[in-house]
Order: structure tokens, then sequence, then C-alpha cells
């Protein structure tokens, strides 16, 4: 018995030892302790502020171990630095969970994969989003119909004292990524499928953050225990299970009617010539049905939340809603709709959507990177294999950037003249991430929020029902609480 006594506490020894051993070669952050690290420490909301305050004391550029080691960067140069300049060495995903613990099928798609089939699904991806008219005026066109739609939707409400714009918004921007991907519009009358898909995948991003999927990821034997799993891992897998089944059924619905040789009208149409043309094993099935998903999550739940952001702002500052519309009139008028080659002349609507871009936050903490060899980031060193992330929260809240970041001021990103926009603010301002890995879709964010923001502001006066509290509900992605307004119709 005293053999094995002695045996366990050399075992005990020795891996303590190793441990912070191993320690001491990643960034300085919160003390770890073995088997847990620093997992006990995370608060199960706003994660993304404990990070900020981390930052505080420990750097730009930090360790959290849960218990495996991650690398926190919370500052523009070191991400720069990182995702750019080095940028080759931070193009693989994580491969280990929380990633990977709830993917139906691992390394697919766009925002999930790494190596070579990431370039290739990237590839793939951007050329059939080009050839539909992503940067083009057919892509402006698409955004155009949806907005129309949505104004005469607007347009036919009775009592416009008492409005939820939630599913307006949402299936105005819903409907430009469901024409390119699957070739059809949504009626706002007839659109419970959809919308049940939108709650869906709400009720996912609210719930799959937090520190017992965290312990879980960590653990996952965690997923067996009573409550622990149901919380932190059934709730969350059946959610995706959930959505994962309304795209299948979307892609082979479209799949069915494709016959291969015919000119592609949408995005699984022009995937599916694409697999056939080719004959790369690597364009199948799965990368498909990723890839729609993919673009679904990030092309219709990011901009739809962003323009709820948009009006809220506006709301809990008239004043600047106000000039918003002067510019609008001034520029465009009211005899037609604001189009792309108005932004240029509209400088002051396009500070107001940077600053509620950063002011808002709203995706505080990006998709994990792993660095793929040792590399050393402005005298950090981080060794191959670790995973990286970026706090969004923390660039975009930094006051020697951004003075009194925690003030809403638009005019920040204009120069003295009040007409130039000003690049030296406006290259920190990274909503999409930078570096070979940023979003896929931001020209058409961009388009989204312009067109749509100030068509919106143009037709009607928005004033709020109740206080705006501009306080996020939690989640993975930063959300508005839910408002009700007024829509009062303008005329210049």
């Amino acid at each position: 018995m005293s053999v094995l006594i002695v045996a366990f506490l050399v075992f005990i020894t020795s891996y303590i030892v190793h441990f912070y051993w191993k320690v001491r070669k990643y960034p300085k952050g919160p003390f770890p302790i073995p088997v847990l690290g620093n997992l006990l420490q995370f608060p199960d909301k706003n994660i993304h502020i404990h990070f900020d305050d981390l930052a505080k004391k420990y750097g730009p550029c930090f360790t959290l171990w849960t218990p495996l080691p991650s690398v926190v960067i919370t500052d523009y140069e070191y991400l720069k630095d990182a995702f750019v300049t080095q940028g080759e060495a931070f193009i693989q995903r994580s491969n280990r969970p929380p990633e990977t613990l709830l993917q139906p099928h691992p390394n697919t798609g766009v925002l999930a994969s790494s190596g070579e089939n990431w370039r290739l699904q990237r590839r793939t991806s951007l050329k059939i989003l080009r050839d539909f008219g992503l940067g083009r005026n057919l892509m402006e066109e698409q955004v155009m119909r949806s907005v129309h739609e949505m104004l005469t939707q607007l347009e036919g409400i009775a009592d416009k004292k008492n409005v939820d714009m939630f599913w307006p918004i949402q299936l105005c921007v819903g409907n430009v990524i469901n024409e390119s991907l699957f070739g059809y519009h949504y009626k706002y009358e007839d659109a419970e499928r959809f919308k049940t898909f939108v709650k869906v995948v709400d009720r996912h991003l609210k719930t799959a953050q937090g520190r017992i999927p965290l312990l879980i990821a960590a653990f996952p034997w965690l997923r067996h225990v009573p409550i622990i799993g149901e919380l932190g891992y059934h709730s969350i897998k059946r959610n995706i299970e959930q959505y994962q089944t309304f795209i299948d059924e979307e892609v082979a619905s479209q799949v069915k009617e494709y016959d291969g040789e015919s000119e592609p009208d949408n995005f699984v149409h022009a995937y599916m010539k694409q697999m056939k043309q080719s004959g790369n094993q690597g364009l199948d099935m799965p990368n498909l049905c990723a890839s729609v998903l993919d673009f679904w999550l990030a092309g219709m739940e990011t901009t739809s939340n962003s323009l709820r952001w948009h009006l809220a702002y506006m709301m809990k500052y008239p004043e600047i809603q106000d000039k918003v519309r002067k510019e609008i009139f001034d520029v465009v008028g009211t005899s037609r709709l604001p189009s792309m080659s108005d932004k240029p002349n509209m400088p002051y609507t396009q500070a107001v959507i940077h600053e509620v871009q950063r002011h808002s936050n709203m995706v505080p903490m990006l998709g994990t990177h792993k660095s793929v060899e040792d590399i050393v980031v402005k005298g950090q060193n981080i060794p191959s294999g670790t995973n990286v992330f970026a706090q969004i929260w923390s660039i975009l809240r930094n006051d020697s950037v951004f003075e009194e970041s925690y003030k809403f001021k638009p005019e920040r990103y204009l120069q003295k003249d009040g007409k130039t926009m000003d690049k030296a603010v406006l290259e920190k301002t990274i909503p999409f991430s930078i570096g070979k890995r940023n979003c896929v879709g931001e020209g058409l964010a961009r388009m989204e929020l312009f067109l749509i923001f100030s068509a919106l502001i143009q037709k009607y006066e928005f004033v709020p029902n109740a206080s705006v509290d501009l306080a996020p509900e939690w989640g993975a992605v930063l959300t508005t609480k839910p408002y009700t307004c007024q829509l009062i119709p303008q005329t210049e």
C-alpha cells in the first residue's frame, strides 16, 4: 500500500511541476490550477467584460487555461501582427472542444474548416457569390427588392403606434440571403417556417455560452450528468440538430429540382454544378450543407441584429436620427430610395453606421484560431497548436483609439470638415475581423446596413414607446432588449 501511495504522490507532484513548467511558456494570465485551469474563474454571463478586466491587469495578450491553454488578444496592433502580418500561422480553426464537440461534420463549410478544405470552400463560395453579383449592381438590386417588400409591409400596418420591428427587419435581411442561397423569397404573410428557424437559432445563440458549456467542453463526460448535461450539452445539441435539419431540407429540395447542367440561379445549384464539373472530392454534400448554414447564420443573424441596434440607438438619440434624415433628404430627397451611389455623399450616415457597430459591439469574441507554428506576437511567445481568439469588445472599446469609447459619438469617424471619413479610426473598427479569415460576407453586410438603415430613416421617424435601454442581452451575439416603437411617416 505504501508503495502505491508513494507512486501516486510522485505522479501528482510530477504532473503539477510539468503543468506549471508549461504555464511559463505562455503569455502571462490569471493563475491556473492543475486539471481545472481557470474554468472556475469564468462568469456565467458577460464573459467579454471579464476578459476586458483581465486585459487591464495582464496586458493585451494573455493566457487562459480551460484547462488547455488559449491566448486572448485584446488590442488592434497585436491582432494585426497575428492575423495579418503573420496570418498564415493563424489560418487554422481549433480542432478541440468546444468548437468540435457539437459539430455534425467536423472540418466542413467555410467558418469551421481548416487547411486545404477551408481554402477550397472559401474559394468556391466566393466565386459563386461573385457570379451572383456580390460587389456589383445585381446584389444591390436584390437587396432593394427586399427593402421595397419591407416598406410595403410597414405601410400596410394600420396602427403604427405600437410596432415591433423584429420580424420586418428579420425577413428583409433573411430574404436577401435566402434568395442567394435557395432562389426564393418568403412572403410576410406566409413565413412560419422561416420564423421557426429564426427562433431556434436565437435560442441557440443565447444558451451556447457560459460556464457550464465550457466545463463540458473541457470534460465531455459531464454531459452524462443530469441537469448539467441538459443545460450545457443536450439542449444545445437539440437546437443545432433542429436548424441543421432545416438547412438540410432546403438544400435537398434545391438539389432535387436541379438537373446539374442548366444555368444555376442560386448558390446550391451553382455548388452542385461545381461538384459535377470539377470532380473534386472536397466539394460534397456535407460541405455544401455546412457552407449554406454558415452563410445563413452569418448573413442573416448578425445583420438583422445590427439593424435592430441601429434603430434602438436612433430612438435613444433622436437628434442624431434627425441629422441622418436631413442628410438623406439633402442628398436623395424623397422621390426615390437611397442607393449605393449615394453613399460617398452621405458621410454622416456612414459615420453613424460605423459608430453603432462599434458601440453595440454585438459580436464581442470571434471564432477561435489555432497557431500552426511557434510564433511571437509583439514579444509574446505563442507555441504551436495554441488556440487564439480576438476579443473584439476590448478592441472597439479602447480609449486610446476611440476617445471616450463608452460614449456614442458618430463624429469620431469624421475629420474636422465634417465631410471626410477619418481613415485612421476606420482602420481600427473591425467588427468583421481582419486577416485571411475575415468575414466572407462583409461587402454584402455593409451594403445591407447602408441601404436598409437609410431607407427606414428616410421613410419614418422612429419614436420609442418606453425608455430605451441599450444594455445588451447576453449570448454569443449581444442582442437588443425587445422594444416597440411608433412609426411616423416622413416627408421633406
